[in-house]
């Protein structure tokens, strides 16, 4: 196990150029879908950069990307080769939380780069702010969306959060994706958060993630209501949803009731447990912002600074990269 010790420093990456060299990595599950991955890879070579593949990327084992070393090891060598300027995860899926004994998060504290992924990926997110204050992205990846379903928005929004170290960036839904107010009020402070049920994994483990005064950001997915307000609940018995400033939800998608069962009532919809778990904080809430588990979806820096107005439905994020 790779010994490292927390830092409050705060670092954001150098910024993303045309030209970059790019290394893929496979923190979570085996790659099935190799077409899209193939076609990830030209989109992203048609766009101006450099691509690499870690050693372990195409490996399986059980339901994940080879063994759990292996695939830190992968990790490990991105941010110790300065040949490479960012690394994207390939996919989600299972298993990104059994690697992290060893990741050497000392070395990423000292090699600090872009690093880009979303759910599952979240637990690794999450370390890397924890360990090391770095300034990660919860965005699209490489088979999952580069591959398949990279629209004009979902790029935008990407290179955007990449591109601009200078001015802060308004992070909108494209138009017609209505967001609703669920608290009114403002707040300020690091966004932290990503899939809500990756992110309450880390609940009384030493990556458990520090929510004092931050803008929670969450979403998932095939979480039903009684599940979604399982987390909910252990958060607050956590005192981490009392802690943060503020908290924006996404889309939590295939996530409604269809069918009656056990225990369950389908007139009872997601956004009903939400608020009957959030209102009562009366804390800045917002609903619908459209992140992760979407087609058209926004790259938000997990451990970013943010600016949320939820009575005007605004989110204003600070430069989450350096020139």
């Amino acid at each position: 196990m790779i010994e490292s010790k927390p830092t409050a420093m705060l670092i954001k990456p150098l910024t993303l150029k045309r030209g970059a060299t790019v290394c893929l990595v496979a923190p979570a599950s085996a790659v099935v879908d190799v077409a899209s991955l193939e076609r990830g890879k030209r989109l992203l070579e048609e766009r101006g950069y450099r691509v690499v593949e870690g050693a372990h990327v195409r490996d399986a084992m059980l339901l994940f990307a080879g063994e759990d070393e292996n695939r830190a090891d992968d990790l490990n060598r991105a941010f110790a080769d300065p040949a490479i300027d960012a690394i994207f995860c390939v996919k989600g899926g299972a298993g990104t939380a059994r690697m992290l004994p060893y990741v050497d998060f000392g070395l990423i504290s000292r090699n600090p780069k872009i690093f880009v992924g979303y759910s599952d990926i979240t637990i690794l997110q999450i370390a890397m702010l924890k360990r090391c204050g770095l300034v990660t992205f919860y965005g699209p990846m490489v088979a999952t969306e580069f591959g398949q379903s990279f629209t004009p928005f979902t790029e935008a929004a990407f290179f955007r959060m990449l591109t601009t170290p200078e001015e802060s960036i308004q992070v909108r839904n494209r138009p017609g994706r209505k967001m609703l107010t669920l608290y009114p009020g403002e707040a300020s402070g690091q966004l932290v958060g990503g899939c809500l049920s990756i992110f309450v994994s880390t609940l009384g483990t030493e990556w458990e993630a520090d929510t004092q005064d931050k803008i929670l950001f969450f979403e998932d997915i095939d979480e039903r209501p009684h599940r979604i307000d399982r987390y909910l609940t252990q958060l607050l018995l956590a005192n981490k949803l009392q802690a943060a400033s503020a908290v924006v939800f996404g889309s939590f998608t295939r996530s409604e009731y269809t069918t009656r069962g056990d225990h369950v009532e389908p007139r009872v919809r997601l956004l009903d447990i939400i608020k009957d778990r959030l209102l009562p904080l009366q804390k800045p809430c917002l609903y619908g912002l459209q992140f992760g588990h979407v087609r058209d979806k926004l790259t938000l820096p997990n451990g970013g600074y943010a600016f949320l107005d939820a009575t005007q439905q605004r989110l204003v994020v600070e430069p989450a990269v350096r020139a």
